[in-house]
Parts: C-alpha cells; structure tokens; sequence
C-alpha cells in the first residue's frame, strides 16, 4: 500500500498517534446497535491496524460482538520516502493520502472509501 503525504514532516507527525474510522453500524435484529471501526495506531517503525466493536447489546451478546474481530489485528512497517508512506506487505487499504490531521482512502477488505481521524485524548 502507498499513502502520498502533503507534508515532509509527516513520520514524525504520525508517530505515537492512533486514527479511527467508523466502518459500519447495524442493527441487529432488535438486539441493539453494533458499531464498527477500523484503527491505526502508528509506532516508530510499525503501524497496527486494528478492529473494535462497540455492542449495545444484551450482556449474554456483548462479549460476543465485542470480540469478534479481535483475531484480525495486523502490525506492519512503514516509513515515508519522497513524501510517500509506505506500508509494507499490506493490502487491507489502498489510495490512502494524509490531509490534515485525517488518513483518507479506500478499504479493501470492506470495499468502500475510509476517512481516518486522529484519535484525541
């Protein structure tokens, strides 16, 4: 995957910080609301890209819901070259470009366009 950057600067500004895009929500058949994410959490030299469930769901069901993509978090390296980032060996996203303090892109895995917002304390 290639990410284009608008800033030379952009490593640096991405370390430590984590970006979250809300990828679905659905009603379960009266049971409550099931909200998804997609997260990236950006280290010095890898980025972990991550799922979480939020369940408004019966107690039996939140457990459930809550953990259910938890065996898909990935952690990849990536670094900027020329104002690109570059994630190695990852075909989760594709046409992501950093704007601002937001990762925008396309998701592979869910088939739609993504938008990335930093995560803030």
């Amino acid at each position: 995957m290639i990410i284009a950057c608008q800033n030379s600067n952009a490593q640096r500004k991405l370390i430590g910080k984590t970006y979250v895009a809300e990828i679905g929500a659905t009603c379960k058949d009266g049971i409550g609301m099931i909200y998804k994410y997609r997260i990236l959490k950006f280290d010095k030299n890898t980025v972990t890209s991550s799922y979480k469930v939020v369940a408004s769901v019966s107690p039996e069901l939140k457990k459930r819901y809550e953990q259910m993509y938890d065996d898909l978090t990935k952690t990849y390296n990536w670094k900027i070259e020329k104002d690109v980032l570059l994630i190695k060996n990852c075909n989760e996203f594709s046409k992501m470009t950093i704007q601002k303090s937001r990762i925008v892109g396309y998701d592979n895995d869910w088939k739609q366009s993504i938008e990335f917002a930093e995560q803030t304390k």
